[in-house]
């Protein structure tokens, strides 16, 4: 038998058939694996942005407590002694009456009252002034940043108009270095 010319359609058939063969041996040993390679990157990289995610907000958890801490660390440090945290408290609360148009009476620092875990220093100020400066030290107290208070009060009208006497007893609580 003579083997005839391959005809055209043999030909663009054999082609084909080529082609297919080609394209699945390439699809199989190169596309295949480098999708798979592909998803395995895109699983990782979701992975590592959730473990980002996790961090970034136990960081800012972190830095909200040292913020805290760092609030409350100079209430809780308490390691001055008795005479350094009478000092300091005078200071504060002669800040808070030095700038305004009063004039002090008297100053008198009470004794230190000494419980299990903490101390608590008193002081007892008589001043005079207009009524509007009587209250913006009273707000200053109010206000001010670190834990003190007006435990007792008493107002007085005088003669003048709209001038008082106030008497304040001011506290403060420290904790106590020895416990």
């Amino acid at each position: 038998m003579k083997t005839e010319a391959m005809s055209k359609r043999e030909r663009l058939l054999a082609i084909l058939t080529a082609a297919t063969i080609a394209s699945v041996i390439i699809a199989t040993l190169v596309i295949e694996p480098q999708i798979k390679r592909r998803k395995a990157y895109l699983a990782k990289l979701h992975e590592q942005q959730l473990q980002l995610t996790k961090m970034r907000r136990n960081l800012l958890l972190k830095n909200r407590v040292d913020q805290v801490y760092k609030e409350i660390e100079p209430l809780a440090a308490g390691t001055r002694g008795d005479q350094q945290e009478i000092s300091a408290f005078t200071r504060e609360v002669g800040d808070l009456y030095s700038g305004l148009s009063v004039r002090t009476r008297s100053v008198k620092l009470l004794p230190i009252v000494h419980e299990p875990y903490y101390r608590q220093l008193s002081l007892r100020i008589e001043m005079q002034g207009h009524v509007r400066e009587i209250l913006r030290f009273v707000r200053s107290v109010e206000t001010h940043d670190k834990p003190i208070r007006i435990d007792e009060l008493a107002l007085k009208a005088r003669e003048t108009a709209d001038q008082i006497e106030g008497a304040f007893l001011i506290t403060k609580v420290v904790t106590d270095p020895g416990k």
